[in-house]
């Protein structure tokens, strides 16, 4: 039983820490998966909250981990490995049976596990918070030393000072589809060998007064007293899905104080030879209006290279009107899905410069390029 108890420990504290740690990457991203849990749960009013919570549950999952893996209070520490679990084990099955949140964001970005394989995974781990509180009475073999609380008072300060960078500047590693390298192109492509979507169609027919559900395979077409009302298409299995499939971006016009999406302009970006600088802002609302306005030398420079620039958002009419006339540059105003941006840039606003769909590069607000900066990445 001590060896099983150790193994539970490890286990759990490697489990924990990784995914801290992960977390602690993108608190942004933890953020925006906080914020789909509020709305899925009809509690939009502590979206406001979300990147606190971010940053607290990464903090002490990496934590538990840490003290879990170095024997620190090891009774302490088991009970809030079960805590931790008591809680996130009904709410996985929750999401599970409801989906109302596609991927619960146990491992940021780096990881992503569906919603039934996220709450089997942490059915196992309960089992083993279980067993290490029951056995967490028992003496350990290792004994906690200043050194050991040492090492966990330092990561505490590395966690939190590590979380507050990745939240003023972009991740220090990009796991999503946009890092820096990627071709967007490439990755819209769908393989000619890709699985394809498992589907079945059900149709719906009707004879005296009564409808049935039929199959391709057993409806009464040689039957026309049956009278066909309804064709449904169920998906099975899911095919392969290309890691960007939502990038659109489309032209707009102003109609009646509403903002109609105009043309798609995707493959104008995505097959410029020339550079293409992106500004993108989610929202105008809660973007900083200085970065912007910093940016004027960098988009005059631009403008006299040819660079096509564009200024990309989810914002509503009444938020861009005011943007649109408060800039002291001269830039066109393109719409794009809200989530495609948050994925595509962890700032509000970011750079980001493609050259033929490749992203060469992507900033910050904190860290928008000088321009003699912006050209080192020309070369």
């Amino acid at each position: 039983m001590n060896s099983l108890k150790t193994i539970s420990r490890l286990l759990l504290g490697l489990m924990f820490s990784f995914s801290g740690f992960v977390k602690a990457i993108d608190p942004v991203g933890s953020a925006i998966k906080f914020t789909d849990y509020f709305n899925a749960m009809g509690l939009p009013s502590l979206t406001s909250l979300a990147l606190t919570l971010a940053v607290i549950l990464s903090a002490m999952e990496f934590l538990v981990g840490l003290a879990l893996l170095f024997n620190i209070k090891p009774r302490l520490s088991a009970y809030a490995t079960l805590a931790f679990m008591l809680i996130f084990t009904p709410l996985t099955l929750w999401l599970a049976i409801t989906n109302s949140v596609e991927d619960c964001g146990c491992f940021g970005d780096f990881i992503v596990l569906t919603n039934w394989e996220t709450f089997w995974k942490n059915i196992v781990l309960l089992i083993l918070a279980i067993l290490l509180v029951i056995k967490s009475k028992d003496s350990e073999i290792l004994p906690n030393t200043k050194i050991t609380y040492a090492v966990f008072g330092l990561s505490f300060l590395f966690i939190l000072f590590f979380q507050w960078y990745n939240i003023n500047h972009l991740p220090v590693i990009d796991f999503r589809p946009y890092s820096v390298g990627s071709s967007i192109t490439d990755k819209m492509s769908i393989p000619e060998d890709a699985e394809q979507d498992s589907v079945i169609t059900y149709l719906y027919y009707e004879k005296d007064g009564e409808t049935k559900e039929f199959t391709a395979e057993n409806y009464p077409w040689e039957d026309t007293t049956w009278i066909w009302k309804d064709t449904k298409t169920v998906v099975i299995q899911q095919g392969y899905v290309p890691p960007i499939h939502d990038f659109e971006i489309r032209t707009f016009t102003f109609i009646n104080n509403s903002l109609p999406a105009g043309s798609d302009i995707s493959d104008q970006i995505l097959t410029d030879t020339s550079y293409s600088l992106l500004l993108i802002s989610e929202n105008f609302k809660t973007a900083s209006f200085a970065p912007i306005k910093s940016l004027t030398n960098l988009m005059n420079y631009c403008s006299v290279h040819n660079y096509q620039t564009y200024f990309i958002t989810a914002s509503v009419v009444n938020d861009i009107m005011p943007m649109h006339s408060k800039l002291p540059f001269l830039i066109n105003f393109y719409l794009a899905d809200g989530t495609t941006i948050q994925t595509m840039i962890r700032s509000n606003p970011g750079l980001i410069l493609l050259k033929e769909g490749k992203i060469l590069a992507k900033w910050h607000y904190n860290d928008f390029p000088s321009i003699k900066e912006f050209q080192e990445i020309l070369k």
